[in-house]
């Protein structure tokens, strides 16, 4: 299968196309170091996604971990892209293995008040590469008995990003035995696992072999000096920057919804597990839901990315964010899951309104406090 994008042309092999098509679209990545990017049909990210596929997805990929896995298993979801599915896979895992013992952490690109920087690690091809894993509470009593480590990423093609979060974790971590890498794809043909420090295995909903082809629209992508830098959380902000020992829910209004209206929930950057739960709330009053995020992800327009709006990163970096496709879903209701009340709705109500839309949006605060 062959991707003509802007930024160079894409070969995937070992996966028929109708599978991928189920599961991925394609768009051209504005950025010198990668040129293209996966996008995902049922990650809930830079696409609106039922939050029944997601979970499917989610449910999936916690299937296919070794059942033997040494306990307590510790779970790290990658920021931003794969935070939500991380959280929901690690939630369907529990739900497959409710006797073993096991906790989440994140790696994140916001600073959370109080914590300890468990590790850093870089994703060299990332528009924003510096990744940190902070800890704090009842999770610090675990993690020196962890013997297993579950990464969870959206995407894998190298499996480099792997490799360094694996790296970084042992070291701090020396006591792990086993590693499982899952993704919702796999484009390395598994080459990476001989270079993780652990004896690892590979899981995935896809799996084949891509080759990419650089053009001059890689060529003459650049990056903001902002893209890299690390916001703060606020201090009610979600616990899974800190570790968690069970799945996490916000404190926040209740959603209302009628039959058959049509809402789109979107999770602001790495704060995306409560976006679904939230979808997930509305469809059961009866709405057509779905979730999808604000995200840092710099992309050109074309292919999957069809519209874009910028915004403020509401945490501070000073990055720019995006949010791709926003009217795609069709919406009559935006529902924003935020940690921090800022503009983003103000925003996003200017640029619908100029796109021609009618579309209410509005801001759903979202508080978290209290043993993880």
């Amino acid at each position: 299968m062959r991707v003509d994008l802007p930024a160079g042309t894409l070969t995937l092999t070992g996966v028929a196309s109708e599978r991928i098509h189920a599961l991925c679209d394609f768009a051209a990545r504005a950025n010198p170091k990668r040129g293209f990017l996966i996008v995902s049909r049922v990650l809930g990210r830079h696409l609106p996604t039922p939050p029944e596929a997601l979970r499917a997805a989610a449910d999936a990929l916690a299937a296919q971990f070794p059942a033997d896995l040494p306990e307590p298993v510790l779970f790290c979801g990658m920021a931003e892209t794969a935070t939500g599915l991380a959280q929901a896979v690690w939630a369907a895992w529990r739900g497959r293995h409710p006797v073993l013992a096991s906790a989440y952490v994140q790696s994140s690109r916001q600073t959370a008040p109080g914590a300890r920087v468990l590790c850093r690690f870089e994703e060299g091809h990332s528009h924003a590469a510096s990744h940190m894993v902070q800890v704090a509470g009842a999770v610090e009593e675990v993690l020196p008995q962890a013997r297993s480590l579950v990464i969870i990423d959206d995407e894998c093609s190298t499996g480099s990003t792997f490799v360094e979060a694996a790296k970084a974790l042992v070291v701090a971590l020396p006591q792990i035995e086993r590693i499982a890498c899952g993704s919702l794809t796999d484009w390395s043909a598994q080459a990476f696992l001989s270079r993780m420090p652990r004896p690892a295995s590979a899981h995935s909903l896809i799996a084949g072999t891509l080759h990419w082809t650089p053009g001059a629209g890689q060529a003459a992508a650049s990056l903001a000096a902002t893209a890299n830098r690390h916001g703060t959380a606020p201090a009610t902000g979600m616990r899974s920057r800190t570790g968690l020992l069970k799945p996490e829910a916000a404190t926040r209004a209740p959603v209302t919804a009628a039959p058959g209206e049509r809402v789109l929930v979107l999770g602001d950057g790495e704060h995306a597990y409560e976006a679904l739960r939230i979808a997930e709330e509305f469809a059961a009053q009866g709405a057509i839901a779905a979730v999808q995020s604000i995200t840092r992800t710099p992309a050109m327009l074309g292919h999957a990315m069809q519209s874009v709006t910028t915004l403020e990163d509401a945490y501070g970096s000073g990055a720019t964010c995006h949010v791709y496709n926003l009217l795609a879903h069709r919406p009559h209701r935006i529902v924003i899951a935020a940690e921090i009340a800022g503009g983003q709705a103000e925003a996003l109500a200017r640029w619908c309104a100029e796109a021609g839309s009618p579309v209410m949006v509005e801001t759903l605060l979202c508080r978290y406090g209290g043993p993880a």
